[in-house]
């Protein structure tokens, strides 16, 4: 991938999911279609073939096609592509429907629009300032009122949070190119479904659009070397508000890949009848699960923008169930009963977590330092003690006097080394003293490749900001805590709460996320149901953790935890076996999308 493709997320569209998108959106071959992002023309080339196999040569004029592409090396690529199609250089967010051809909105808009994160603005506006303008709007001026007209106030202000994607405002702006009725189909990335500041997005959607098909596939990454998940959104603009609230939306998961549902090679004409035909399948009436896709039909109006779209797809119908009856089975979110905190941020992990060696060499002497548990990879139990800390964390008690030290001498060379000046470190007074962690018994890890665990701390132990801390409230037995949060029940919880936002596959949970656990309250269970479940976490601590979730969960001990656990949640056996069949799932659904183009791929920084 080029560095110019890295800055500005630019990834071609493959052939494949052009094709799928636009046997959505393009309906008849006299549409007028616009991509406001077009690239090189990858999916303005696929619409001509689709206008082309729609209409009939000889009596049929196709409908005119418009890209827009800021890049000139990419416009000028788009241009030659396709010389029947109008290509404007320019910068999408200055246009208006009446600089586009006749100045008529179009039937479809298409596109992949650059996926570009919030954290990378900065970098854009410095290799594309003409694009990234509105991010950097005067309060007051000429200029400043023009560029904020690119997107209306009101759109701006309800639907736009900061934390957003430049995709986001595609699609704001994209509105009014098109008519009442018309189609739009994007390529995104696929966070906004279900994280907190996705709602603004989400509430945009409901607003303006009849949500045809949201799809994802569990077979296969799109785009190989693009370090997020995408899915394809699928609208329809309906100004009518009834028609949008009676609207039928599909969730669709791909269980298979695309080239297996179409086999047709790009120039067989029976290509055109077999997405045709999926494009039907795909719009069933009511739910479908088949070896090949799975269906889930939701009422619009049933879709709220703060909740969490994806697990409309994701999840089993027991799990849905469970947290529809969350208080009749007492079920609680998690912060009832615990509080969950991040260990260390230091601002400079070089210089507080201290190795052996540089003990040794400096004297650090050791009412100044902390075992300190940086992750959980090389972690093989449910009980972790000081020996799995490899490192120890520079701790200095407010009331400390340092003069005179070892560590004195180390703070300084600190300061020598800039340490103090970095960002962090220069909010704290004085800046080498990190905040006090009172130490937690249960811990657990904020990004998870394969297995989920929340193991115990035997011994006083501080952690890194990769971890959480699991402070149980007075009168929560430890022991009946772990079993809760070390079920499947939890893991899968987990799973459909948290986010695999890049392709590296790593589920990784907010704190906010972990808190919206939906569990019992030990403190409310009978003194026989803790002990319970505190002996079946113990007989599951008291081996080693399998490799493999799904050795690991095939353990009797395992399953006995879990049946106590779906028994406390008001799961009966059929619907535990459900929760169980959907956890592997996900798992595996994330480690084979990561690696299904990316043999080898590297991990880090989480628990294993």
């Amino acid at each position: 991938m080029t560095e110019k493709a890295r800055t500005f997320g630019q990834f071609e569209t493959p052939a494949s999911l052009a094709d799928l998108l636009l046997a959505f959106c393009v309906r008849r071959a006299s549409d007028r279609v616009l991509d406001p992002s077009c690239g090189q023309g990858a999916l303005l080339a696929r619409a001509a073939g689709w206008q082309a196999w729609l209409g009939d040569a000889a009596t049929t004029q196709p409908g005119p096609l418009f890209g827009v592409e800021l890049d000139p090396e990419a416009a000028a690529a788009a241009r030659a592509r396709l010389p029947q199609a109008q290509i404007a250089q320019t910068n999408f967010f200055t246009l208006t429907p009446a600089d586009l051809g006749d100045g008529q909105p179009v039937d479809v808009i298409v596109g992949n629009p650059p996926y570009t994160r919030s954290q990378a603005i900065a970098r854009l506006q410095e290799a594309a300032a003409e694009q990234l303008a509105m991010f950097d709007l005067p309060e007051d001026g000429r200029d400043g009122a023009e560029r904020r007209a690119l997107i209306p106030a009101h759109l701006w202000n309800r639907y736009v949070g900061r934390r957003t994607g430049l995709h986001s405002y595609f699609l704001l702006h994209s509105l009014p190119f098109l008519r009442d009725g018309g189609r739009f189909g994007f390529v995104l990335p696929n966070n906004w479904l279900d994280v907190e500041y996705g709602a603004g997005l989400k509430q945009y959607l409901l607003d303006h659009f009849r949500i045809v098909a949201v799809i994802e596939s569990n077979a296969e990454r799109w785009f190989s070397h693009a370090r997020v998940n995408t899915c394809l959104l699928i609208l329809e603009r309906c100004s009518d508000p009834a028609g949008r609230t009676a609207n039928r939306v599909r969730f669709v998961q791909l269980r298979r890949r695309l080239d297996r549902l179409v086999p047709q090679p790009l120039g067989d004409p029976d290509r055109y009848n077999a997405l045709e035909s999926l494009v039907v399948r795909l719009l069933a009436p009511q739910d479908v699960e088949t070896a090949a896709l799975r269906v889930r039909v939701v009422r619009q109006r049933e879709l709220h923008a703060t909740e969490k779209w994806g697990l409309a797809w994701r999840a089993p119908a027991a799990f849905r169930q469970a947290r529809r009856e969350a208080g009749r089975r007492h079920l609680v979110p998690l912060s009832e009963w615990a509080t969950i905190r991040r260990g260390y941020t230091t601002g400079a992990n070089d210089f507080f977590y201290l190795d052996p060696g540089v003990v040794v060499t400096w004297g650090i002497e050791p009412h100044f330092r902390q075992p300190l548990l940086k992750s959980l990879r090389n972690v093989d139990g449910l009980t972790v003690t000081t020996a799995a800390c490899e490192q120890e964390v520079l701790l200095i008690p407010p009331t400390a006097t340092v003069a005179g030290t070892a560590v004195a001498h180390y703070i300084a060379w600190g300061e020598q080394q800039g340490v103090a000046h970095r960002s962090t470190c220069s909010r704290r007074h004085p800046w080498y003293m990190l905040p006090i962690q009172e130490p937690a018994p249960l811990v657990l890890p904020k990004g998870i490749w394969g297995r989920h665990l929340a193991p115990v701390l035997a011994d006083e132990v501080l952690v890194d900001q990769q971890l959480y801390q699991i402070q149980l409230a007075p009168g929560v037995n430890r022991l009946a805590a772990a079993a809760l949060l070390n079920s499947s029940w939890a893991a899968l919880q987990m799973e459909l709460l948290g986010r695999v936002n890049f392709g590296e596959g790593v589920l990784w949970l907010a704190g906010y996320e972990v808190e919206r656990l939906l569990l019992p309250d030990p403190r409310y269970l009978s003194a026989a149901e803790n002990d319970e479940l505190a002996g079946l976490f113990r007989a599951v601590a008291a081996q080693p953790l399998a490799s493999e979730p799904v050795v690991e969960m095939a353990r009797p001990e395992r399953e006995s935890l879990d049946r106590a656990v779906f028994a406390l949640c008001g799961l009966n056996a059929a619907e535990g076996v459900e929760i169980r069949e959907a956890l592997l799932e996900r798992i595996g659904t994330r480690q084979r999308r990561a690696r299904s183009q990316q043999p080898g791929l590297a991990r880090s920084g989480h628990a294993g």
